[in-house]
């Protein structure tokens, strides 16, 4: 990022770790997109359709490249660009599903110089496996479940084998799906768009039939995905307010993540039959409550609080689902720390007052 010149402007929807500070500076342009709708923006004819894709990829063989782990938004900015370069890595694994592009859409390939990039494992503590085994309680059988990212989605897939019939429809997945798959029956589906996590999980996914990666225009379209029956959503949040609203994306008003895909495997969830949407949060981080009266002001809601059914956290589960506002209010200060409770329901009568004046 130091690298570009005044003439540039970085605008990304999601806001990792390494630009978090220059995002707080103002030289990162924050795009507020719902995953679904990358590939109508960037593919063709979007409004911001790709000019130039760099992809990375396995080696070419029969007149192929193959995406490896990681399909999602790829073929439709392949599809949009003018100019695409492939970086070809000797260690990316060949994978099922669409993930193959004739070598002559490349128009400019380079070799790798480095390995393949990796995303270290989240480990559960004590409290994280309090939140898990309440999860598991909720799933039913034979379910396709979707996870988002953490130590408590990780987690629950490590322990998805448990569960009869279980297959997975994800986003992204990361190493836990090596433990899921090491248990799974043969007939287990896990459809993704990506996978991120260890060399070892790579090579464990190109050789796994079971595994399919497929297009964020798949993978993300709630249309498609409400025909799954018994699709669980488990997302994980940094804070949900009395109401029921989700921010997912700041904090103390600055972007530390983005959108993403979540809102998009709720509303399948709440469509498809026997489906059902968890969010799953520790109950306070940094000393901070998590379970907060009211968003602040600057604060995005990412999940608005009538597609939120189901939040978790190691104090209980509070079903939201069909609840007026005061109902909701009582169930998530039940399952909050019970030190800040007093003070939550103090704030709730407050602001029913107001709201009654």
């Amino acid at each position: 990022m130091g690298g570009l010149g005044p003439g540039y402007r970085f605008v990304t929807w999601q806001v990792g770790p390494s630009i978090r500070r220059l995002a707080r500076d103002g030289r990162v342009g924050v795009l507020p997109l719902r995953f679904r709708d990358i590939p109508r923006v960037f593919g063709p004819g979007g409004r911001l359709a790709a000019d130039v894709a760099v992809i990375q990829c396995a080696p070419p063989r029969d007149g192929r490249v193959n995406l490896g782990v990681s399909c999602s938004i790829f073929p439709s900015v392949i599809a949009a660009a003018r100019l695409v370069i492939a970086e070809i890595h000797p260690d990316m694994p060949r994978t099922a599903g669409e993930t193959d592009i004739p070598v002559d859409r490349i128009d400019l390939a380079v070799d790798a110089v480095a390995p393949l990039g990796t995303l270290a494992r989240a480990e559960p503590d004590a409290v994280d496996e309090q939140i898990v085994a309440r999860v598991q309680n909720l799933l039913p059988e034979n379910a396709w479940v979707q996870l988002g990212v953490g130590a408590i989605p990780d987690a629950i897939l490590a322990r998805l084998h448990e569960h009869r019939g279980v297959s997975l429809h994800s986003g992204m997945l990361t190493d836990a799906l090596g433990d899921f798959l090491d248990a799974a029956r043969p007939e287990t589906r896990v459809v993704t768009g990506e996978v991120e996590g260890s060399h070892a999980l790579y090579a464990r996914v190109g050789g796994d039939p079971r595994v399919v990666f497929l297009p964020t225009t798949v993978i993300h379209d709630v249309p498609h995905m409400a025909k799954l029956e018994r699709l669980v959503s488990i997302n994980s949040a940094i804070e949900v307010d009395l109401d029921g609203q989700v921010n997912g994306e700041t904090i103390d008003g600055a972007q530390v993540s983005g959108v993403g895909g979540s809102l998009d495997f709720v509303e399948a969830a709440r469509y498809s039959p026997g489906g059902r949407s968890i969010v799953a949060l520790r109950s306070t981080a940094k000393d901070r409550s998590r379970i907060v009266d009211r968003l602040s002001t600057g604060t995005a809601v990412t999940i608005p609080r009538h597609a939120v059914d189901v939040v978790v956290t190691e104090h209980g589960v509070a079903e939201l689902y069909a609840l007026d506002l005061a109902e909701r209010a009582e169930a998530l200060i039940e399952i909050a720390d019970p030190a800040v409770r007093s003070d939550l329901r103090a704030q709730a009568r407050e602001r029913r007052a107001r709201r009654a004046s």
